[in-house]
């Protein structure tokens, strides 16, 4: 068996003190259960759910507030460290490392544990009504952004999201799935280029949070103050992926 509850430990204590708070602890451990969400869907093997929990885990274990180093390979790299120090067969390691090393891009996968990484990592935390907020507070931290215009730069991302990933990068099975998470960013980026309240009124609370970095992303999102039923119906959308109440849903729209 596989020294599951020991990895999460050490993960814990390891971004204890992370820079993003957008890529936290609660970040890896959602990536984590969806990375084995979706093997299980896949291929129901146990073995793989359990080394794509913990590649999920490691996934982000270094993870700079900028987008000029590549966070995929450092991962990898830390995650082959940390692995070691457990013990793990090496051609377990190795599989685990490979779904760290591949999961921001699409590559050619040779396994549901490969791709589990990618697939949690885009369709639930890079998609959905969560991105509406958990995008906004990135920009705010990330030093990139600093001295760019708040809202054009957050729309910016939306837009170069839904062209940049494709419903086609991903499984015909999971389509459905896509099409319901991709809604809620298609509607958020026109809401923003006609500037509804309700939309600005997400960007702008959440991009202080960023930039101010005093709070959890989790906090942020429970506490922000809604000002109409849109928002509210974003932020409710939100706090049931979070809360682990979508699954079932999610299972429903993977079904042929």
């Amino acid at each position: 068996m596989l020294p599951i509850e020991e990895i999460e430990d050490f993960v814990k204590k390891e971004t204890k003190n992370v820079v993003s708070a957008t890529h936290d602890f609660s970040h890896l451990k959602r990536v984590a259960d969806g990375a084995v969400w979706f093997v299980k869907i896949i291929n129901e093997n146990k073995e793989e759910q359990d080394m794509a929990y913990i590649a999920g885990l490691l996934h982000d274990i270094l993870r700079p507030a900028s987008e000029k180093i590549c966070h995929a390979k450092a991962s990898a790299e830390r995650s082959e460290q940390i692995l070691n120090k457990f013990d793990i067969e090496k051609s377990v390691i190795d599989k685990i490392v490979l779904a760290v090393k591949d999961h921001r891009l699409p590559v050619e996968w040779n396994s549901p544990l490969h791709q589990s990484v990618y697939l949690a990592d885009k369709i639930f935390e890079q998609m959905g009504a969560f991105i509406a907020f958990r995008r906004c507070m990135y920009v705010g931290e990330c030093a990139d952004y600093r001295d760019k215009p708040v809202l054009e730069t957050i729309n910016s991302h939306f837009k170069m999201r839904i062209k940049r990933i494709p419903k086609t990068e991903f499984p015909e099975k999971f389509h459905k799935l896509v099409d319901y998470q991709y809604k809620w960013l298609i509607e958020m980026a026109h809401a923003l280029d006609i500037n509804e309240n309700w939309a600005t009124n997400i960007g702008t609370q959440m991009y202080n949070h960023g930039k101010e970095h005093k709070t959890t992303l989790e906090d942020s999102i429970r506490n922000l103050e809604t000002v109409s039923t849109e928002d509210e119906k974003y932020k409710q959308e939100t706090l049931d992926y979070i809360d682990g109440k979508k699954f079932n849903f999610f299972e429903n729209l993977a079904k042929p």
